[in-house]
């Protein structure tokens, strides 16, 4: 859920800085079925105050955005911008004044889903980075051309994003991170939720979606022998629940505690976790910034997947320990050790220093900052190009 990526930055901004406009393919997945998670995020954004809008009254209405900040592909993949005709200019200026009014809009404009969507309702792009795992199967493609300005999480993902596209780039670090290093940060009723006895490790696993290339197949049934010496909590990726059942059912008959919850504070997971058992995505990414130890899942031929294909996600598992699905055995072995946390630590520093590099926190309010000054950085030229 996004609302874990943005909330930070808009309480930061304050909410007279900033309106959320939500595509109608926001609230219902491709089976007409309500999203999970929907009802937590709307509460949300309506107990803070901030203005919500709908992507088709925002066409209607001739509403044009000097920025817009999206982090993913929206509807079609080229850069070309539904053409706006002068006629068109003026009839939308009238439905702004018959919504001013309260009066229903006399036109109707269609979303052309050929095109990129924010391209149709405001100028200067700006791509929020979803994650640091970079890959040439989504994160790369050639989608990202239409962006202005990339908000990167590091060093390594602006020094790529840079080499393949025009647009700026900001490095802002990892805003939905910083409750992490709040010292007041609350633990005790994840723990009570999940049974976390204080006297254990706690070891985080977060089993990435994606069918083969996941790890719940292969490690349930060693890691549910853990339990006996260790507290393992599993996190599923919210949307295994619905593409992934067989796996949410092997990790409950095994009775490992899962987490449930889209909308779960992740702050309060990793603070609650000694160390961190993950197979692709951007989990390892996260473990890294927050400076959590970390262990690779290793699944066989999971390397070799299409939905891997480049991905910065292999260069970090080569700095890291990755097990196979036979080692979990000796993976109990090396917690055990001072050892293996002091190494482990070393590794995952070095590694934060290659990929992120800076300060950790923070990222909300530089965020923030660099809006303030947004127009000063802004090209130009590039802006001019999207007129």
């Amino acid at each position: 859920m996004m609302l874990d990526h943005y909330a930070g930055v808009w309480r930061a901004l304050g909410r007279s800085r900033f309106a959320i406009v939500l595509t109608e393919r926001f609230h219902v997945d491709e089976s007409g079925s309500r999203k999970e998670g929907v009802t937590a995020f709307l509460e949300h954004v309506y107990r803070e105050g901030y203005e919500i809008l709908g992507f088709r009254d925002v066409l209607r209405r001739g509403i044009a955005f000097p920025h817009v900040v999206t982090n993913h592909v929206i509807s079609g993949s080229t850069a070309a911008r539904k053409p706006v005709t002068p006629e068109d200019q003026a009839k939308k200026r009238r439905n702004r004044r018959l919504a001013a009014v309260g009066r229903p809009f006399q036109w109707d404009f269609d979303v052309d889903v050929d095109t990129y969507l924010p391209l149709q309702i405001g100028s200067t792009q700006i791509r929020y980075m979803y994650g640091a795992d970079l890959s040439d199967a989504w994160s790369l493609q050639a989608w990202n051309e239409i962006y202005d300005i990339f908000l990167c999480h590091g060093v390594n993902d602006e020094r790529i994003v840079s080499q393949r596209f025009a647009g700026k780039t900001f490095i802002m670090g990892y805003p939905r991170y910083d409750d992490y290093f709040r010292r007041d940060l609350d633990t005790s009723a994840v723990r009570q939720e999940f049974g976390l006895g204080q006297n254990r490790k706690t070891l985080l696993w977060m089993p990435t979606l994606g069918g083969t290339g996941s790890s719940i197949p292969l490690f349930a049934e060693s890691l549910a022998g853990l339990r006996s010496d260790f507290n393992v909590l599993v996190r599923p990726h919210p949307l295994s629940f619905i593409q992934e059942p067989q796996f949410i059912g092997q990790l409950e008959r095994l009775g490992f505690a899962i987490d449930r919850k889209a909308t779960r504070n992740m702050n309060e997971l990793f603070k609650a976790a000694d160390l961190v058992l993950a197979d692709y995505g951007g989990t390892p990414f996260s473990a890294v910034f927050l400076g959590k130890p970390l262990v690779f899942l290793d699944v066989p031929g999971g390397d070799a997947l299409p939905m891997n294909a480049g991905s910065t996600v292999l260069e970090l598992k080569r700095r890291l320990p990755a097990i196979a699905p036979g080692e979990v055995g000796g993976l109990a072995s090396m917690l055990r050790t001072e050892s293996f946390w002091a190494d482990n630590r070393k590794r995952v520093d070095e590694s934060f220093d290659a990929y992120f590099g800076g300060t950790r926190g923070g990222g909300a309010a530089r965020v923030a900052d660099y809006f303030e000054r947004i127009d000063d950085v802004t090209s130009p030229q590039r802006r001019e190009a999207r007129t």
